[in-house]
């Protein structure tokens, strides 16, 4: 277990402080020691204590005698599993040891998860949910500076690697650093960082330290970004090598030079340094300070004119996709240049170069190196003129994805099987890219079905010139070589050298606009064609490359199949698209010229076997063809066949796949709608069920990880596919071992689509996945927005997803990805298997029309209706009729029969605390101009019910709102819930739940739609307005409408009480610093008739330390006005509730609510909100029997205690482990307040809090109660009584005024307790478990009356009596109380008569007068509220047996 504490050690060194084990009598030696280094405040540390037997923890301190200074510890804490290491934190369960500190002026770090303002995913799960600490300081108009610390730290004479992930914002996002600190003034920089390439970036570095110390981390942020860490981590031992591997060298300087090797032998050499000298950067890049190593360009005494020269190790063969990463820093005014070559054998060829002068600052640096089937170096050459200040330097060499496939055992049957037994997909095959690694994948491409494919290597192949592109702006073929620098890339993709060729657009455009075009050979009509290339692009932000589909000479109508991104790199990119076409056209590769030509080619075009030649090359006509079906061949060394007689007109699309001549209308062609009899107008359009190809989508993934199309089998994961059992799906696998790598599944372009549009998809993630997996979609300026992502395994083989996309007027792609989670030490934490199939597209077509409203109704009597399961988070609501399975939690049956079916989700084991699911509606539109209710039925009880919101989400832009939440206990009965929901957008409506323990089940049913406002009720909630409440013209403010948190931070309501959320409204009263003391507001209701109402209900909120006054009247026609209820100053921030008996009265009445205030302050708001007149008769004063509600006691809440006090009795339907009969009717249908003592732990507390009672200093109160202790270890029960100041101290639970332990008897015992207070308080129960569970724990009558106890207590009630003696009993009881009755109320009507204008004056009312606020439902049952005290709490002795009373506070 972890023990967890705060201590304070005093600035004299000789003091120390000790954490030790006693176990069997023995002390162990020190599991922790701090000495030497003095607080400057509370610290905290956290020890890993374990033992084989029971022990004890000791905190030994060693203090010198005559030093007036102490050693403290306070708020230790106990929680199993070990701690994490001193200093480390993945920040996925709260800060660990990490301390947020105080700065002047600046602004703290907090816990976030993914989404604005920080990154859109933590390091740790690589999800949005995960959590990582945030700097930023958005929110102010200045730059701000924020801290944390970590515990103090004593490495045990070794060598240990710091790591931490840091994720910046944006180039002007501010400074990171990490110090180093020995003493209250002693730090040193070990990091300092302006940038992490916007994503999350790595450092480590070695600590070799035997002194304690303390890391700190520093962000000084702008108003403009963020900065983010997570994942620190020290590790014993050295750090990783910056070497990649073995084979690819890499460096980062810190301890050498890696072998690489300076063979200057000219006037300049690279030299190791840091920033110590005069010249040079003055920070590297792998620490960021002054004491980081770089190579640096400096002057030598060479016998030749040539640059400075750095070569790395010889290194083996390197993979297709292998990457070389630097970074260079290039300053000054003199004439500097810095090159990257790649050397194989005798030939040097160019990779990288850049000149000038870019800051004095790191540049990161990066091109793929691609295949070298052959030993090879790396070379960095610089030059410069030192005519000048200046410097060139280079750090942190780095290579990814380098090594060569592996081979494995079998290959899917969708895969190439290489000769070295390496697996490639099919689409990769003889596309001139040597991924098997021993080339046999390019090998024999005519037998592949792959015979038009052209490398440039020996003239243009059968690609033509275009007859309507700028004359003389043709396509030439050229070596890298001769075309380099100034026309051409340095190096050809086929060769990967300066001797290989490859195609540029003509040299001749000299106006922006002016278009080079080439064409291939004609095609026949073609199925699912695909079109791989490569092309490279650098310096040419503002020109256009394309690739067209042209069906006509003269080039009208052409159909853009691929564009290029406005992506610049030194590397060959590799592209691919795919294609249908029903008749004969031609690929067209075009480029339009922009402000000014860079280096643009193209290489290496090859064609799919699915795409069928025409062996003539026919042209193509002048006027647009009628449409003709694509062919296809079963021959693979045949792939040309002559078409088919198209029978359909212009403008139709031939049915090809489908019997007879079916022809539709062309734009019916990816629509979202199949028209076809077989559907082959939507193939190839997005949905696909992968079982005869892959329909378009296609890999777009960098590194070694690709999606794959699998065949399943008994072998595979997972086992089946979703179509068939027998299918095929899409899969993608990230091996152990690799370091960080995303694989792209990337869509066909879909066409534009209606508001409601949806995608279905059905995935599947392993249980040993340690990544995620997430839905991306396209916008519309370019960048991709996350739709949705789940990092967590599936159940079941496969689980489906509905998303929106919503409305798009252009054309637009979505991908999957997964991302592989990266352990510190920078390698995958274990196999990620991820798949996809059956992928649908939902309501997309432009012609959709929601149905009605109605439609969407559901009482889940047979299945979910139109509701989905949501399957992001780790839960799925559950069907089911009858009681749930656990006890003391979910409904006995379902609301519609009682016998019926409902949605509930399990709490029990193995779900967990935090586990969320999700029910969603389908895609609704607007909600009108009078917008719709939304009406159902919820269930909510338990010990530990976590949360249940209903959430809007807008499909355009994807956006929730969360409009109404419920959390804790709600009491053992369905309650409903209507909204008006008014969006203007289209949307769906989610229920979302949360697990809040076990014994949290929650429960809903009966959901209805119906448009316009929802019924009218007694209840004003002010969401829709003001009900006809009126401001007063006589007092002097207005009470406001207002939503959301009120504008100071120290008081008022952060949302309001009807739906719990910052969309809610509610009155409140603002505080300023120009009120006066007695100014008031008043607000009063419509006019309600005489006979209206028996009790007046309102929740008010006073927070603040300068709230005043707030009171409620009922005022009669005429104005005159009696006081109903008067509270005064702060009652805590949470909203209370209050309820007032009515006067009977013969004329029409309002409800008026007073704001009086205290004077000036900022610290003053009072709100109130859900008034409402019932005829339930309020409850005494002080009194409480629970038959009704819980009146004024509530649950505590707040993450405190760990479980709810419950309402039951003892026949309830839903089995309870409470008494068998209540004490107030001493039967089974009698309610009590009891404790689910089968749930938790030993030790585990239960709060139930009370009111805020006024101070009575010379009666005092008498607090009277039955409680039930029934059961072996049964546990302890307390009474406390509590006030502000006590609380506001520290003080959690106040005065300890009564207890009792352990088996008390199957019976109800009396106990009443004097209480004299001077201030106001409160009573808290609380209930802490014993070591056994089960058994019966109750309270019931409760009563607080003024004045002393009485001094003989009465004597419990016998329930030995005879039945008939019972009878009699009751039978008298009755009678008696029948008569009193009908006489009192005799006697109220003649007094309310005679004396009602004596009541009616505005004469001061006693404070008898004045009734004590309840905690009762709005509903007109009520089962508690949670207050948002803090508890602490303290376990017990389980031996004691004692009775505390006491008299007096």
């Amino acid at each position: 277990m972890c023990v967890r504490f705060w201590y304070w050690l005093p600035a004299e060194f000789t003091n120390t402080l000790a954490v030790h084990l006693l176990w069997g009598g023995q002390e162990s030696d020190a599991l922790w020691e701090s000495s030497g280094a003095p607080s400057t405040g509370w610290e905290v540390a956290e020890v890993t204590v374990s033992s084989p037997g029971k022990f004890h923890v000791v905190f030994k301190a060693f203090h010198v005698p005559g030093m007036s200074s102490t050693v403290k510890i306070d708020d230790v804490s106990i929680r199993d599993g070990a701690c994490s290491p001193p200093g480390s934190c993945d920040f996925e369960s709260g800060q660990c040891t990490w301390v947020s500190v105080p700065t002047e002026g600046g602004h703290e770090w907090v816990l976030a998860n993914g989404g604005f303002p920080g990154p859109p995913t933590d390091h740790t799960t690589q999800s949005p949910s995960g959590w990582f600490l945030l700097s930023s300081s958005q929110h102010q108009n200045h730059s701000s500076k924020a801290q944390v610390v970590s515990e103090w730290i004593q490495l045990k004479n070794t060598t240990s690697c710091l790591t931490f992930w840091y994720h910046m914002g944006s180039s002007d996002s501010g400074t990171l650093q990490l110090f180093m600190r020995s003493g209250p003034t002693e730090e040193n920089v070990m990091f300092h960082s302006n940038s992490s390439e916007h994503r999350w970036t790595r450092f480590s570095q070695p600590l070799m330290k035997n002194e304690p110390f303390q890391l700190v981390i520093e962000a000084k942020t702008n108003n403009k970004g963020f900065i983010a860490i997570d994942d620190i981590a020290i590790t014993p031992g050295l750090c990783q090598g910056n070497e990649t591997s073995a084979r690819f060298v890499g460096c980062s300087f810190e301890n050498g030079s890696c072998s690489w090797e300076d063979i200057s032998v000219g006037p300049f050499q690279w030299v190791r340094r840091n920033a110590t000298g005069n010249t040079g950067p003055s920070v590297d890049h792998t620490l960021g300070t002054q004491l980081g190593w770089y190579l640096a360009v400096e002057v030598d005494r060479g016998d030749q004119m040539s640059p400075a020269a750095l070569q790395s190790p010889v290194m083996k063969e390197a993979s297709t996709t292998c990457t070389l990463h630097f970074y260079y820093n290039m300053y000054g005014e003199d004439m500097q240049e810095l090159n990257v070559l790649l050397k194989v054998g005798s030939r040097t060829t160019a990779l990288w170069w850049l000149s000038g002068n870019h800051g004095n600052k790191w540049h990161h640096g990066e091109v793929t190196l691609s295949r070298i089937p052959q030993d090879f170096t790396i070379l960095f050459e610089a030059s410069r003129t030192f005519s000048k200040p200046g410097h060139i330097a280079i750090d942190d060499i780095n290579f990814t994805n380098c090594s060569l496939p592996d081979p494995q055992p079998s290959c899917p049957e969708n895969m190439f099987t290489c000769n070295n037994s390496v697996c490639v997909d099919i689409s990769q095959v003889c596309d001139f890219s040597d991924d098997c690694g021993d080339r046999s994948d390019e090998d024999n491409c005519e037998q592949q079905g792959v015979v038009e494919l052209c490398s440039f290597e020996h003239g243009l192949c059968s690609w033509e010139r275009s007859d309507v592109d700028t004359p003389g702006a043709e396509w030439t073929r050229h070596k890298g070589q001769e075309a380099w620098p100034d026309r051409g890339p340095p190096r050809d993709h086929t060769q990967n050298s300066a001797a290989g060729h490859y195609i540029i657009p003509g040299s001749h455009m000299t106006r922006k606009g002016q278009t080079a075009e080439i064409l291939s050979k004609t095609l026949l009509p073609s199925f699912n064609c695909s079109v791989r290339f490569f092309y490279y692009s650098l310096n040419d932000a503002t020109g256009r490359l394309s690739a067209q589909s042209r069906s006509q000479r003269s080039g009208e109508n052409d159909s853009i199949l691929w564009l290029k991104e406005n992506l610049q790199s030194y590397s060959w990119q590799r592209a691919e698209f795919t294609f249908s076409s029903a008749t004969n056209s031609k690929i067209v590769f075009s480029y339009k010229l922009g402000d000014s030509q860079g280096l643009v080619s193209l290489d290496d075009i090859s064609f799919s076997r699915e795409c069928a030649f025409d062996p003539n090359n026919t042209e193509l006509p002048d006027t647009a063809p009628t449409s003709a079906p694509p062919t296809t061949t079963n021959s693979p060394t045949s792939p040309t066949t002559t078409s088919p007689t198209n029978p359909c007109q212009d403008n139709q699309f031939f049915c090809w796949q489908s019997p007879g001549a079916v022809c539709v209308q062309a734009d019916a062609q990816c629509d979202y709608h199949p028209d076809c009899p077989q559907g082959e107008d939507e193939h190839g359009c997005g949905p696909c069920t992968f079982e005869h190809d892959q329909c378009g989508w296609t890999d777009n993934s960098n590194g070694q990880s690709k999606w794959q199309r699998q065949k399943a089998s008994n072998s595979t994961e997972p086992p089946t596919d979703h179509t068939v059992e027998t299918g095929y799906y899409m899969r993608v696998n990230l091996s152990e071992g690799q370091t960080q790598s995303e694989a792209r599944l990337q869509s066909p372009t879909l066409s534009p689509s209606s508001p409601f549009c949806q995608i279905l998809f059905h995935f599947h993630i392993s249980s040993e996945a340690s990544g995620s997996l997430r839905v991306l979609m396209q916008q519309a300026e370019g960048s991709e927005a996350i739709l949705w992502s789940r990092s967590h395994n599936t159940v079941s083989h496969w689980t489906s997803e509905y998303l929106p996309l919503g409305q798009h007027q252009q054309p637009y792609k979505v991908w999957f990805s997964s991302i592989n989670k990266v352990s510190p030490e920078g390698t995958t934490t274990g196999a990620h298997v991820v798949a996809v199939d059956d992928i649908s597209f939902l309501n997309c077509e432009k012609s959709f029309q929601p149905p009605a409203l109605s439609a969407s109704d559901c009482s889940f009597e047979d299945d979910l209706c139109v509701w989905v399961q949501g399957n992001e988070d780790e839960l799925d609501w559950i069907g089911r009729s009858g009681p749930t399975d656990t006890p003391n939690t979910g409904p006995s049956g379902d609301h519609t029969t009682g016998r019926g079916r409902y949605l509930y989700i399990s709490s029990s084991p193995p779900s967990e605390k935090g586990n969320v699911a999700h029910l969603k509606s389908t895609l609704l539109p607007p909600a009108g101009q009078n917008g719709y209710c939304f009406t159902f039925w919820y269930h909510m009880f338990g010990a530990t019910v976590g949360f249940l919101r209903i959430l809007l989400q807008t499909a355009d832009p994807l956006d929730k709102t969360v409009v109404w939440q419920k959390s804790g206990n709600q009491g053992d009965e369905w309650l409903l819930v209507q909204r008006h929901v008014t969006l203007q957008k289209v949307h769906q409506v989610i229920l979302e739940a949360t697990v809040g323990g076990e014994a949290g089940d929650i429960a809903i049913d009966d959901i209805s739609f119906s448009s316009g406002p929802c019924p009218a009720s007694d209840l004003c909630d002010f969401e829709e307005g003001s009900c006809n409440w009126q401001q007063e013209t006589t007092d002097d403010f207005d009470w406001v409408r207002q939503s959301g948190s009120a504008p100071s931070p120290f008081t008022g309501p952060d949302s309001d009480h009807t739906t719990n959320t910052p969309t809610g409204y509610y009155f409140y009263l603002p505080s300023s610093t120009a009120d006066r003391t007695g100014q008031t507001a008043e607000m009063s209701s419509p006019l309600y008739p005489a006979d209206k109402g028996a009790c007046v209900q309102l929740w008010y909120h006073m927070f603040g330390k300068g709230v005043g006054t707030l009171n409620v009247y009922q005022q009669s026609e005429e104005g005159r006005r009696v006081l109903l209820f008067s509270q005064t100053g702060d009652q805590g921030r949470l909203w209370r509730f209050a309820q007032a008996s009515l006067l009977s009265l013969v004329q029409p009445y309002r409800i008026v609510v007073e704001g009086i205030k205290a004077g000036p302050t900022q610290e003053g708001d009072m709100a109130f909100d859900d008034v409402q007149l019932t005829d339930i008769h309020c409850p005494a004063p002080g009194n409480c029997d629970f038959e009704i509600n819980m009146c004024s006691w509530s649950n505590l809440g707040g993450g405190v205690d760990q479980g709810d006090w419950l309402r039951g009795r003892g026949d309830s339907p839903n089995p309870n482990t409470g008494p068998s009969v209540d004490h107030t009717t001493n039967s089974s249908h009698g309610y009590y307040m009891y404790v689910d003592s089968s749930v938790g732990e030993w030790g585990d507390i239960s709060f139930l809090v009370s009111d805020v009672f006024h101070p009575s200093t010379t009666r005092g109160h008498c607090l009277t109660f039955w409680y039930h202790m029934y059961g072996t270890h049964i546990g302890t029960l307390k009474l406390f009584i509590n006030d502000r100041n006590r609380h506001a101290g520290g003080d959690e639970e106040g005065i300890l005024h009564w207890r009792e332990t352990g088996d008390k008897g199957d019976r109800w015992l009396e106990a009443r307790v004097p209480i004299i207070h001077d201030e106001a308080f409160w009573f808290v129960f609380t209930y802490q478990r014993g070591r056994v569970t089960g058994g019966d724990i109750a309270l019931d009558d409760i009563s607080v009356l003024h004045g002393p106890c009485y001094t003989d207590p009465i004597d419990p009630p016998h329930h030995d009596n005879t039945l008939l003696t019972v009878g009699l009993a009751v039978g008298l009881t009755l009678l008696i109380g029948v008569v009193i009755s009908v006489f009192l109320y005799i006697l109220n009507r003649k007094r309310c008569t005679e004396v009602q204008p004596t009541i009616l004056d505005n004469e001061p009312v006693e404070e008898d007068s004045v009734f004590t606020l309840f905690d009762c439902r709005t509903e007109g049952t009520q089962h508690g509220t949670r207050s948002d005290f803090s508890f602490f709490n303290q376990l017990y002795n389980p031996s004691q047996q004692t009775t505390v009373t006491s008299s007096d506070a």
